[in-house]
């Protein structure tokens, strides 16, 4: 049975849920409607042979930045929800920047707070 994608809603809380694996990364655009989390788009696009090298904590931060660029059209002016399973990856929001990576991510991210969620972590921006 294949994934029924819905319209997108001007007024609905969006969630963009993704991850990053050693060949691959993927995300889900999801828009809550009456209670439940619905699917707007999905993205994914393999990894290069040298982002293949990069570490799990930048292969994350990748994903996440892939994913909010590709998403950009419909999350821009919003209020969304990043949500992530790599709980290092809350930290390097208001970190200071060591790579390229990290200072593109920097730039991609307005306004942050965080809180725990049923064991995920789900990162609040504003963009």
């Amino acid at each position: 049975m294949s994934t029924l994608l819905v319209y997108p809603s001007p007024d609905a809380r969006l969630s963009l849920t993704y991850d990053a694996s050693d060949r691959a990364l993927g995300s889900v655009l999801s828009q809550e409607e009456n209670g439940e989390w619905k699917p707007l788009a999905f993205f994914s696009r393999k990894l290069t042979p040298a982002e293949q090298r990069y570490s799990v904590y930048d292969r994350e931060l990748l994903a996440v930045y892939a994913s909010v660029r590709h998403f950009s059209f419909m999350l821009e002016g919003h209020n969304f929800t990043i949500c992530t399973d790599h709980k290092p990856l809350i930290y390097a929001l208001p970190q200071k920047h060591e790579s390229v990576l990290h200072v593109r991510f920097g730039i991609l991210t307005g306004s942050v707070s965080f809180r725990r969620i049923y064991g995920t972590f789900r990162v609040h921006l504003t963009w």
